[in-house]
């Protein structure tokens, strides 16, 4: 990225008060200097590019050097930014500690040094900081040398060496832990969610090697090695399909985290893991009435945040859980007015959002588009979402593909149909591809050319299909994919030329028969 596209997106993610505190901070300049004349051209700009930046800038300062402002202001910015940042993050503050100590040694303010020190020290392990109180010990225990060990016991030197090995032991412990939790992470957004018995017998052996991790490590009372712990069940049952069992350790994870609100980062994206997993736990095992519940905390968790970018991300999950119990329900009106509602926090922000977050976003606008017949409009939003490379190896981007090929279908574009299925169906066909039986069927179907034109031979048709939609549902790892979108409503909408939206609560209701 170049600097000055550095800066533009450094300014548009500032709050309102920290750009009224740079704006004071600028007052100290009697007159308006170059790097200022960029500030005020990017600030009160709603939609520029760094040309325009750039051309701007020379229409005002024509002998102005615009490489040396842009730099500066970068500077003076990401200054401003740290300096506010002080008393509000905690790792920040200590790491600040850190350097103060290292000022005062250089300066022979010993006593100084060691009471920074001394308070690093101690909160560090209160923070459970294992990092920072490495650092911290390390420091003092080579400043105590340099100045041969004035007014120290040996036993006290035994202590520091104690404390800092542990600390190094529990480091160590929390990486080997997180590796593991990493390892899970990738291979369940790279390759999907469990749906052979190799890949279920490789997911166990990351299952075993936490677990003797766990039991070695005497979790309890360690909140970073509970928390990657619990975290780490929560999200091999979700790829699993044991969803209930997933919401349980979630829920146990959302107490962890509330007992513990000294411990969490800023902004705090574990957090927010937790409640995205909690709320897709409910979603699946159709608990819809305990969704607001855990929204109260998200948008809660919205209010207090202090970085623009989780902000933005975290509307964007908070309106995925609004729009969810009204789009599995095929209430598309209702989806329409939400979406609306959130016009101005989130789509037009929506350049803020993570590649997946953004390309959910563009998949379930297109599927309310889909609901409403508005055909145009969903192809428009799957179509970005398609050209997003960040996301084109991933499973999401399987699912985007099927939903473009529906628009299409309905569009009568069926030669483009027909081409992309076979497309799609050769990468289906890879050894290295671990399909879902949905997909085949969803392909088989668009490309019928021929379906009944009677009402009863239609019905016998759907009946001949059934059997095999139905085993789908019975199949937990087939559900992980329908409960991203039931796109065999659609077949069968289509089949029995109904409204999809009735055919999606008739769904619902055996849903909620079969939960009773």
């Amino acid at each position: 990225m170049k600097r000055v596209d550095s800066v533009i997106s450094l300014i548009y993610s500032m709050s309102k008060a920290e750009k009224k505190a740079f704006s004071v901070q600028m007052l100290k300049d009697k007159e308006e200097k170059d790097y200022l004349v960029i500030y005020d051209i990017i600030t009160k700009s709603k939609q520029l590019d760094s040309k325009n930046v750039k051309g701007e800038f020379h229409k005002r300062r024509p002998g102005g050097s615009f490489e040396v402002s842009i730099q500066y202001l970068y500077e003076r910015l990401t200054d401003s930014l740290l300096t506010l940042r002080k008393k509000k993050d905690i790792y920040y503050d200590l790491l600040n500690n850190l350097c103060k100590a290292r000022m005062l040694y250089e300066r022979s303010l010993f006593e100084e040094c060691f009471e920074i020190l001394s308070d690093t020290i101690e909160q560090a392990t209160y923070y459970e900081n294992n990092e920072v109180l490495t650092i911290a010990l390390k420091l003092e225990l080579e400043y105590l040398l340099r100045l041969n060990f004035p007014n120290l016991a040996e036993s006290e030197l035994y202590h520091k060496h104690f404390m800092q090995n542990e600390a190094l032991k529990k480091t160590r412990k929390i990486v080997e832990q997180s590796s593991l939790h990493n390892l899970l992470k990738y291979r369940l957004s790279h390759i999907g969610s469990i749906r052979t018995s190799k890949q279920k017998q490789d997911m166990n052996d990351l299952m075993v090697n936490e677990l003797s991790i766990a039991a070695s490590s005497g979790i309890e009372g360690n909140f970073e090695l509970m928390r990657n712990h619990r975290l780490f069940q929560a999200n091999y049952l979700m790829g699993a399909g044991e969803y209930k069992a997933a919401l349980n350790s979630y829920k146990e994870l959302s107490r962890l985290f509330e007992q513990n609100r000294q411990f969490w980062s800023n902004p705090p994206i574990y957090y927010l893991s937790v409640l995205e997993g909690v709320l897709g736990s409910l979603r699946v095992c159709g608990q819809y009435d305990e969704i607001p519940y855990f929204l109260d905390k998200l948008k809660k968790l919205i209010s207090d945040a202090s970085s623009f970018e989780f902000q933005v991300n975290a509307i964007c999950l908070l309106f995925q859980y609004e729009l969810f119990p009204y789009l599995d329900n095929g209430d598309f009106l209702d989806c329409t007015k939400l979406m609306a509602y959130y016009q101005k926090s989130l789509y037009d922000k929506e350049a803020w959002l993570s590649p997946v977050r953004k390309s959910e976003l563009l998949l379930y606008t297109a599927l309310v588009h889909i609901g409403n017949q508005n055909y145009k409009a969903a192809k428009k939003y799957i179509s970005n979402a398609i050209i997003d490379h960040n996301i084109k190896y991933q499973p999401l981007m399987r699912t985007i593909r099927l939903v473009r090929l529906i628009v299409y279908y309905e569009m009568h574009e069926y030669e483009f149909v027909y081409h992309e299925s076979r497309s799609i169906n050769r990468s289906l066909s890879s050894p290295k591809e671990h399909t879902f039986k949905t997909e085949h069927i969803i392909l088989w179907f668009l490309n019928q050319q021929h379906l009944p034109v009677l009402r009863k031979d239609r019905e016998a048709f759907w009946e001949k299909l059934l059997p095999e939609v139905q085993a789908l549902y019975d199949d937990k790892y087939e559900n992980q994919l329908l409960h991203l979108c039931d796109l065999t409503a659609w077949i069968e909408a289509k089949i029995l030329k109904e409204n999809l939206s009735d055919v999606l609560k008739r769904h619902m209701h055996m849903k909620e028969l079969l939960q009773k």
